[in-house]
Protein backbone atom coordinates (compact mmCIF):
# COMPACT_ATOMS: atom_id res chain seq x y z
CA UNK A 1 0.00 0.00 0.00
CA UNK A 2 1.11 3.50 -0.79
CA UNK A 3 1.87 5.28 2.34
CA UNK A 4 2.02 8.98 2.35
CA UNK A 5 3.66 11.80 5.38
CA UNK A 6 2.27 15.15 5.29
CA UNK A 7 4.80 16.98 7.02
CA UNK A 8 3.88 20.35 8.47
CA UNK A 9 7.09 22.17 8.97
CA UNK A 10 9.14 23.18 12.19
CA UNK A 11 9.31 26.91 12.13
CA UNK A 12 12.91 26.55 14.25
CA UNK A 13 15.74 24.98 13.95
CA UNK A 14 15.32 23.98 17.86
CA UNK A 15 12.52 22.32 19.59
CA UNK A 16 10.27 24.05 22.12
CA UNK A 17 8.44 23.49 24.95
CA UNK A 18 6.69 26.69 25.16
CA UNK A 19 3.00 26.59 24.74
CA UNK A 20 2.43 28.53 21.50
CA UNK A 21 -0.70 30.12 19.44
CA UNK A 22 -1.88 27.57 17.36
CA UNK A 23 -3.50 26.87 13.99
CA UNK A 24 -4.23 23.81 12.91
CA UNK A 25 -2.81 22.69 9.47
CA UNK A 26 -5.97 22.58 7.51
CA UNK A 27 -4.41 22.49 4.11
CA UNK A 28 -2.46 19.30 4.75
CA UNK A 29 -5.60 18.20 6.02
CA UNK A 30 -7.26 18.61 2.29
CA UNK A 31 -4.64 16.99 0.71
CA UNK A 32 -5.09 14.45 3.05
CA UNK A 33 -8.48 13.84 2.70
CA UNK A 34 -8.25 13.49 -0.90
CA UNK A 35 -5.15 10.75 -0.79
CA UNK A 36 -7.78 9.02 1.66
CA UNK A 37 -10.40 9.01 -1.09
CA UNK A 38 -8.02 7.14 -3.19
CA UNK A 39 -7.03 4.68 -0.96
CA UNK A 40 -3.33 6.05 -0.01
CA UNK A 41 -2.30 5.83 3.78
CA UNK A 42 -2.06 9.64 5.26
CA UNK A 43 -0.81 10.62 8.09
CA UNK A 44 0.27 14.74 9.03
CA UNK A 45 3.10 15.15 11.25
CA UNK A 46 2.62 18.57 12.85
CA UNK A 47 6.05 19.54 13.51
CA UNK A 48 4.73 23.15 14.87
CA UNK A 49 1.85 21.45 17.34
CA UNK A 50 4.47 19.05 18.68
CA UNK A 51 7.40 21.55 18.72
CA UNK A 52 9.91 19.14 16.93
CA UNK A 53 13.13 20.18 15.72
CA UNK A 54 14.74 20.11 12.53
CA UNK A 55 17.14 16.89 13.82
CA UNK A 56 14.10 15.18 15.10
CA UNK A 57 11.70 16.14 11.92
CA UNK A 58 14.69 14.50 10.00
CA UNK A 59 15.36 11.24 12.58
CA UNK A 60 11.34 10.46 12.17
CA UNK A 61 10.96 10.69 8.42
CA UNK A 62 14.22 8.60 7.92
CA UNK A 63 12.70 6.07 10.47
CA UNK A 64 9.18 5.96 9.22
CA UNK A 65 8.30 3.20 6.40
CA UNK A 66 6.02 5.67 4.23
CA UNK A 67 7.85 5.86 1.17
CA UNK A 68 5.77 9.53 0.10
CA UNK A 69 7.01 12.64 1.72
CA UNK A 70 5.07 15.93 1.38
CA UNK A 71 5.74 19.51 3.28
CA UNK A 72 4.71 23.07 3.27
CA UNK A 73 7.46 25.80 3.08
CA UNK A 74 7.48 29.02 4.02
CA UNK A 75 9.83 32.39 3.96
CA UNK A 76 10.77 32.20 7.63
CA UNK A 77 11.71 28.44 7.35
CA UNK A 78 13.35 28.13 3.74
CA UNK A 79 16.43 26.85 4.73
CA UNK A 80 14.96 24.51 7.61
CA UNK A 81 13.09 22.90 4.97
CA UNK A 82 15.59 22.67 2.23
CA UNK A 83 18.01 21.18 4.93
CA UNK A 84 15.12 18.43 5.80
CA UNK A 85 14.68 17.84 2.76
CA UNK A 86 19.02 17.20 1.28
CA UNK A 87 19.41 15.14 4.42
CA UNK A 88 16.94 12.72 3.48
CA UNK A 89 18.64 9.32 3.74
CA UNK A 90 15.29 7.16 2.82
CA UNK A 91 14.22 5.78 -0.20
CA UNK A 92 10.77 7.85 -1.37
CA UNK A 93 9.07 10.28 -3.59
CA UNK A 94 9.34 13.95 -2.31
CA UNK A 95 6.44 16.93 -2.57
CA UNK A 96 6.68 20.59 -1.60
CA UNK A 97 3.68 23.17 -1.56
CA UNK A 98 2.72 26.45 -0.24
CA UNK A 99 1.80 29.67 -1.10
CA UNK A 100 5.39 31.04 -1.74
CA UNK A 101 6.66 28.10 -3.78
CA UNK A 102 5.84 30.12 -6.78
CA UNK A 103 8.38 32.93 -6.28
CA UNK A 104 10.62 30.29 -5.30
CA UNK A 105 10.49 27.43 -7.55
CA UNK A 106 14.02 27.88 -9.57
CA UNK A 107 15.78 27.84 -6.06
CA UNK A 108 14.20 24.88 -5.01
CA UNK A 109 15.76 23.56 -8.66
CA UNK A 110 19.21 23.94 -7.25
CA UNK A 111 18.88 22.00 -4.20
CA UNK A 112 20.43 18.70 -3.94
CA UNK A 113 17.94 15.92 -3.70
CA UNK A 114 19.22 12.49 -5.02
CA UNK A 115 14.97 11.41 -4.92
CA UNK A 116 12.56 12.73 -7.00
CA UNK A 117 10.88 16.12 -6.12
CA UNK A 118 7.55 17.02 -7.68
CA UNK A 119 7.50 20.93 -7.12
CA UNK A 120 3.41 22.04 -6.69
CA UNK A 121 2.97 25.73 -7.74
CA UNK A 122 -0.88 26.17 -6.41
CA UNK A 123 -3.50 24.12 -4.58
CA UNK A 124 -2.09 20.29 -4.14
CA UNK A 125 -5.41 18.74 -2.79
CA UNK A 126 -6.32 17.42 -6.46
CA UNK A 127 -3.22 16.56 -8.09
CA UNK A 128 -1.14 15.09 -5.61
CA UNK A 129 -2.90 11.86 -5.75
CA UNK A 130 -2.88 11.68 -9.31
CA UNK A 131 0.78 12.21 -9.36
CA UNK A 132 1.13 9.16 -6.79
CA UNK A 133 -1.04 7.08 -8.82
CA UNK A 134 0.83 7.67 -11.69
CA UNK A 135 -2.52 8.85 -13.80
CA UNK A 136 -2.09 12.76 -13.87
CA UNK A 137 -2.67 14.44 -17.17
CA UNK A 138 -0.94 17.38 -16.77
CA UNK A 139 2.59 17.20 -18.15
CA UNK A 140 5.07 18.99 -15.62
CA UNK A 141 6.45 22.95 -16.77
CA UNK A 142 9.84 22.01 -16.30
CA UNK A 143 11.78 18.98 -15.51
CA UNK A 144 15.53 19.37 -14.24
CA UNK A 145 17.20 15.97 -13.33
CA UNK A 146 14.82 14.57 -10.99
CA UNK A 147 12.82 17.37 -9.94
CA UNK A 148 9.17 18.31 -11.56
CA UNK A 149 7.28 21.40 -11.64
CA UNK A 150 3.42 21.82 -11.78
CA UNK A 151 1.40 24.65 -11.85
CA UNK A 152 -1.88 24.57 -10.55
CA UNK A 153 -3.35 27.31 -12.29
CA UNK A 154 -7.17 28.22 -12.90
CA UNK A 155 -6.40 26.70 -16.72
CA UNK A 156 -5.37 23.45 -15.06
CA UNK A 157 -7.95 20.48 -14.76
CA UNK A 158 -6.88 19.81 -10.94
CA UNK A 159 -7.46 24.07 -9.93
CA UNK A 160 -10.27 23.41 -7.10
CA UNK A 161 -12.84 26.05 -9.52
CA UNK A 162 -15.60 24.76 -6.82
CA UNK A 163 -14.15 25.10 -3.73
CA UNK A 164 -17.65 24.37 -1.92
CA UNK A 165 -17.13 20.80 -3.24
CA UNK A 166 -13.52 19.94 -1.45
CA UNK A 167 -14.31 17.77 1.60
CA UNK A 168 -12.05 18.08 4.57
CA UNK A 169 -12.00 14.83 6.73
CA UNK A 170 -11.41 15.66 10.25
CA UNK A 171 -10.23 12.67 11.03
CA UNK A 172 -6.68 13.14 9.68
CA UNK A 173 -6.56 16.44 12.11
CA UNK A 174 -5.78 14.96 15.36
CA UNK A 175 -5.41 18.00 17.41
CA UNK A 176 -7.63 20.52 16.03
CA UNK A 177 -9.53 21.19 18.76
CA UNK A 178 -7.81 24.40 21.19
CA UNK A 179 -8.73 26.53 23.63
CA UNK A 180 -8.82 30.06 22.64
CA UNK A 181 -8.05 33.47 24.38
CA UNK A 182 -11.22 33.45 25.92
CA UNK A 183 -10.41 29.91 27.77
CA UNK A 184 -13.00 28.20 25.04
CA UNK A 185 -12.76 25.34 23.21
CA UNK A 186 -12.37 25.98 19.42
CA UNK A 187 -12.21 24.73 15.94
CA UNK A 188 -11.21 26.36 12.74
CA UNK A 189 -12.44 26.36 8.67
CA UNK A 190 -11.91 27.60 5.59
CA UNK A 191 -15.13 29.51 3.64
CA UNK A 192 -13.04 31.30 1.02
CA UNK A 193 -9.55 30.83 -1.13
CA UNK A 194 -7.82 34.24 -2.32
CA UNK A 195 -7.86 38.04 -0.85
CA UNK A 196 -8.96 40.76 -3.09
CA UNK A 197 -6.38 43.17 -1.50
CA UNK A 198 -2.73 43.65 -2.83
CA UNK A 199 -0.46 44.71 0.13
CA UNK A 200 3.03 45.02 -0.78
CA UNK A 201 4.07 43.30 2.37
CA UNK A 202 1.52 40.28 1.96
CA UNK A 203 2.28 36.69 -0.15
CA UNK A 204 -1.67 36.62 -0.61
CA UNK A 205 -1.37 39.71 -2.01
CA UNK A 206 -3.73 39.69 -5.71
CA UNK A 207 -1.13 40.95 -7.74
CA UNK A 208 0.68 37.61 -6.76
CA UNK A 209 -1.93 35.36 -7.19
CA UNK A 210 -3.45 36.23 -10.60
CA UNK A 211 -3.70 33.04 -11.95
CA UNK A 212 -5.56 31.56 -8.64
CA UNK A 213 -8.78 33.75 -8.40
CA UNK A 214 -10.42 34.38 -5.38
CA UNK A 215 -13.20 31.73 -4.58
CA UNK A 216 -15.97 31.49 -1.80
CA UNK A 217 -17.53 28.74 -0.44
CA UNK A 218 -21.36 28.70 -0.46
CA UNK A 219 -23.35 28.83 2.45
CA UNK A 220 -24.90 25.59 2.58
CA UNK A 221 -21.19 24.08 2.32
CA UNK A 222 -20.12 26.16 5.17
CA UNK A 223 -23.48 24.91 7.59
CA UNK A 224 -22.80 21.48 7.02
CA UNK A 225 -19.00 22.13 8.24
CA UNK A 226 -20.39 23.15 10.79
CA UNK A 227 -23.29 21.05 11.93
CA UNK A 228 -20.61 18.41 11.52
CA UNK A 229 -18.01 20.28 13.55
CA UNK A 230 -20.71 20.41 16.19
CA UNK A 231 -21.80 16.59 16.08
CA UNK A 232 -17.89 15.51 16.40
CA UNK A 233 -17.23 18.13 19.44
CA UNK A 234 -20.64 18.92 21.54
CA UNK A 235 -18.44 21.09 23.90
CA UNK A 236 -17.08 23.47 21.16
CA UNK A 237 -18.16 27.21 21.73
CA UNK A 238 -15.86 28.94 18.81
CA UNK A 239 -15.63 28.78 15.27
CA UNK A 240 -12.57 30.53 14.10
CA UNK A 241 -12.22 31.54 10.44
CA UNK A 242 -8.89 31.14 8.96
CA UNK A 243 -9.57 32.92 6.00
CA UNK A 244 -6.92 35.63 4.64
CA UNK A 245 -9.98 37.69 4.43
CA UNK A 246 -13.20 36.99 5.91
CA UNK A 247 -15.64 39.71 5.74
CA UNK A 248 -15.20 40.45 2.18
CA UNK A 249 -18.04 42.64 1.19
CA UNK A 250 -21.74 43.92 2.39
CA UNK A 251 -23.32 40.56 1.40
CA UNK A 252 -20.55 38.75 3.09
CA UNK A 253 -22.14 40.24 6.59
CA UNK A 254 -25.77 39.18 5.02
CA UNK A 255 -23.98 35.39 4.74
CA UNK A 256 -22.77 34.92 7.84
CA UNK A 257 -26.09 36.16 9.71
CA UNK A 258 -27.72 33.34 7.68
CA UNK A 259 -24.91 31.36 8.65
CA UNK A 260 -24.85 31.31 12.64
CA UNK A 261 -28.48 31.70 12.65
CA UNK A 262 -28.11 28.14 12.61
CA UNK A 263 -25.89 27.91 15.28
CA UNK A 264 -27.15 30.14 18.07
CA UNK A 265 -24.75 28.40 20.78
CA UNK A 266 -21.44 29.20 19.37
CA UNK A 267 -19.41 32.47 18.77
CA UNK A 268 -16.99 32.91 15.77
CA UNK A 269 -14.33 35.27 15.17
CA UNK A 270 -12.40 35.89 12.14
CA UNK A 271 -10.12 38.47 9.78
CA UNK A 272 -12.19 41.56 8.23
CA UNK A 273 -10.15 44.97 6.34
CA UNK A 274 -10.83 48.47 7.69
CA UNK A 275 -11.71 49.32 3.94
CA UNK A 276 -14.59 46.66 3.81
CA UNK A 277 -15.88 47.55 7.20
CA UNK A 278 -15.99 51.27 6.06
CA UNK A 279 -18.20 50.51 3.14
CA UNK A 280 -20.61 48.32 5.64
CA UNK A 281 -20.27 50.54 8.50
CA UNK A 282 -24.04 50.41 9.56
CA UNK A 283 -23.95 47.19 9.21
CA UNK A 284 -21.03 46.54 12.19
CA UNK A 285 -24.11 45.68 14.53
CA UNK A 286 -25.32 43.01 12.79
CA UNK A 287 -21.87 41.33 13.56
CA UNK A 288 -22.62 41.09 16.96
CA UNK A 289 -26.07 39.63 16.67
CA UNK A 290 -24.78 36.57 14.41
CA UNK A 291 -22.38 35.67 17.52
CA UNK A 292 -19.22 37.00 16.33
CA UNK A 293 -16.62 37.54 19.54
CA UNK A 294 -13.66 39.47 17.95
CA UNK A 295 -12.95 40.48 14.82
CA UNK A 296 -8.98 40.37 13.51
CA UNK A 297 -7.73 43.55 11.62
CA UNK A 298 -4.40 44.34 9.98
CA UNK A 299 -3.99 47.88 10.50
CA UNK A 300 0.09 47.45 10.43
CA UNK A 301 0.98 51.25 10.46
CA UNK A 302 -0.36 54.79 12.40
CA UNK A 303 1.41 56.42 9.90
CA UNK A 304 -0.04 57.65 6.56
CA UNK A 305 3.47 57.66 4.35
CA UNK A 306 3.91 54.38 5.30
CA UNK A 307 0.57 52.86 5.02
CA UNK A 308 0.78 54.38 1.45
CA UNK A 309 4.37 52.31 0.84
CA UNK A 310 2.85 49.01 1.78
CA UNK A 311 -0.12 49.70 0.00
CA UNK A 312 -2.75 49.69 2.72
CA UNK A 313 -6.34 51.04 2.30
CA UNK A 314 -8.20 52.95 4.67
CA UNK A 315 -6.86 56.26 6.86
CA UNK A 316 -6.00 56.51 10.49
CA UNK A 317 -9.71 58.14 10.63
CA UNK A 318 -10.88 55.37 9.46
CA UNK A 319 -9.72 52.73 11.14
CA UNK A 320 -10.70 54.98 14.32
CA UNK A 321 -14.49 55.44 13.40
CA UNK A 322 -14.26 51.39 12.81
CA UNK A 323 -12.41 49.95 15.63
CA UNK A 324 -14.89 52.39 18.11
CA UNK A 325 -18.01 51.65 16.50
CA UNK A 326 -16.82 47.89 16.85
CA UNK A 327 -16.29 47.90 20.31
CA UNK A 328 -18.86 49.74 21.51
CA UNK A 329 -21.50 46.98 19.90
CA UNK A 330 -19.33 44.57 21.89
CA UNK A 331 -17.33 42.69 20.00
CA UNK A 332 -13.71 42.31 20.72
CA UNK A 333 -11.30 43.51 18.04
CA UNK A 334 -7.38 42.06 17.48
CA UNK A 335 -5.40 44.66 15.86
CA UNK A 336 -2.41 43.30 14.41
CA UNK A 337 0.34 46.02 13.70
CA UNK A 338 4.26 45.63 12.30
CA UNK A 339 7.14 47.55 12.78
CA UNK A 340 10.09 47.83 10.82
CA UNK A 341 9.51 48.52 6.98
CA UNK A 342 11.99 49.61 4.85
CA UNK A 343 12.55 53.74 5.19
CA UNK A 344 10.52 53.51 8.47
CA UNK A 345 11.57 56.19 11.17
CA UNK A 346 10.90 56.49 14.66
CA UNK A 347 8.16 59.38 13.92
CA UNK A 348 6.36 56.63 12.16
CA UNK A 349 6.98 54.24 15.08
CA UNK A 350 5.60 56.70 17.09
CA UNK A 351 2.47 57.49 14.92
CA UNK A 352 1.51 54.05 15.16
CA UNK A 353 2.13 53.45 19.08
CA UNK A 354 -0.32 56.66 19.51
CA UNK A 355 -3.53 54.86 16.96
CA UNK A 356 -3.02 51.75 19.02
CA UNK A 357 -3.03 54.11 22.40
CA UNK A 358 -6.17 55.58 21.32
CA UNK A 359 -7.66 52.39 19.82
CA UNK A 360 -6.80 51.11 23.70
CA UNK A 361 -8.60 54.16 25.31
CA UNK A 362 -11.42 53.77 23.44
CA UNK A 363 -11.78 49.77 24.50
CA UNK A 364 -11.59 51.52 28.02
CA UNK A 365 -15.07 53.32 27.72
CA UNK A 366 -16.83 50.54 26.09
CA UNK A 367 -18.01 46.89 26.48
CA UNK A 368 -15.76 45.38 23.79
CA UNK A 369 -11.86 44.43 24.86
CA UNK A 370 -8.77 45.78 22.48
CA UNK A 371 -5.67 43.78 21.99
CA UNK A 372 -2.66 43.70 19.88
CA UNK A 373 -0.63 41.28 18.28
CA UNK A 374 2.74 42.93 16.86
CA UNK A 375 5.25 41.66 14.81
CA UNK A 376 8.75 42.63 13.59
CA UNK A 377 8.74 43.60 9.20
CA UNK A 378 9.78 40.30 7.56
CA UNK A 379 10.54 40.09 3.69
CA UNK A 380 8.10 37.05 2.03
CA UNK A 381 9.77 35.83 -1.30
CA UNK A 382 7.97 37.69 -4.54
CA UNK A 383 6.38 40.59 -2.65
CA UNK A 384 6.80 44.01 -3.50
CA UNK A 385 9.36 45.16 -0.51
CA UNK A 386 10.68 41.85 -0.91
CA UNK A 387 12.06 42.56 -4.36
CA UNK A 388 13.20 46.28 -3.12
CA UNK A 389 15.16 45.29 -0.98
CA UNK A 390 17.32 42.69 -2.95
CA UNK A 391 17.48 45.51 -5.33
CA UNK A 392 19.20 47.92 -2.90
CA UNK A 393 20.98 45.36 -0.65
CA UNK A 394 21.08 42.31 -3.05
CA UNK A 395 20.09 40.11 -0.28
CA UNK A 396 17.87 38.94 2.63
CA UNK A 397 19.29 37.73 5.97
CA UNK A 398 18.37 34.22 6.90
CA UNK A 399 15.76 34.02 9.52
CA UNK A 400 16.26 33.41 12.41
CA UNK A 401 14.34 33.41 16.30
CA UNK A 402 14.37 37.19 17.64
CA UNK A 403 16.14 36.14 21.47
CA UNK A 404 15.62 39.97 22.56
CA UNK A 405 12.13 39.70 22.66
CA UNK A 406 11.88 36.19 23.46
CA UNK A 407 13.30 36.63 26.92
CA UNK A 408 10.95 39.13 27.48
CA UNK A 409 8.04 38.35 29.72
CA UNK A 410 5.90 40.18 27.79
CA UNK A 411 6.24 37.57 24.69
CA UNK A 412 6.22 35.14 26.44
CA UNK A 413 4.39 31.93 24.04
CA UNK A 414 5.47 33.52 20.84
CA UNK A 415 8.38 32.71 19.78
CA UNK A 416 6.99 31.60 16.20
CA UNK A 417 5.98 35.11 15.46
CA UNK A 418 9.46 36.59 17.29
CA UNK A 419 11.39 35.98 13.97
CA UNK A 420 13.87 38.09 12.51
CA UNK A 421 15.81 38.70 8.82
CA UNK A 422 17.09 41.86 9.40
CA UNK A 423 15.98 45.33 10.34
CA UNK A 424 14.61 47.10 7.19
CA UNK A 425 14.23 50.60 8.81
CA UNK A 426 16.44 53.72 9.87
CA UNK A 427 15.72 53.02 13.13
CA UNK A 428 18.19 50.62 15.62
CA UNK A 429 17.34 47.10 16.79
CA UNK A 430 16.84 48.70 20.63
CA UNK A 431 14.34 51.38 19.33
CA UNK A 432 12.14 48.59 17.05
CA UNK A 433 11.89 46.05 20.00
CA UNK A 434 11.15 49.22 22.39
CA UNK A 435 8.47 49.87 19.97
CA UNK A 436 7.54 45.98 19.76
CA UNK A 437 6.66 45.48 23.50
CA UNK A 438 5.29 48.97 23.68
CA UNK A 439 2.56 48.08 21.27
CA UNK A 440 2.28 44.14 22.76
CA UNK A 441 2.19 45.28 26.19
CA UNK A 442 -1.09 47.72 25.55
CA UNK A 443 -2.90 44.35 25.80
CA UNK A 444 -2.43 44.04 29.34
CA UNK A 445 -2.78 47.35 30.58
Amino acid sequence: MKKFILLNSPIYEEGSNKNEEYLPPLGLGYIATYLGKEKIEAKIIDCVKERKSKEETIKSINNSSFNYISTNIFTPNYEIVKEIVESLTRECEIFIGGQVVKSIFQDILKWNVKNRLNIIIGEGELIIPQLVLGKCEQEPEIIENNKFVYRVNKDSKYFPKDVSKIYLNRDYLKKEVIINHYSEKEVSIITSRGCPYDCAFCGGASSLNKDSNSRIRSKESIIEEIKEIVSRYPDVKSIRILDDLFLRNNKSIDTVKEIFSNFTKLSWRGMAHIDVLKKVFTKIEDLKKSGCKELFIGIESGSNKIREKIRKLGTIEDILKISQKILEVGIDLKGYFIYGFPEETEEDFKKTLELAKKIKEISLKTSGQFRTSVFQFRPYHGTQLYNEIIKIRGSISKCKINNSLNSNKEEEGRTQFNLTSGNYSKVSDEKLEEYILKTQKLTKE
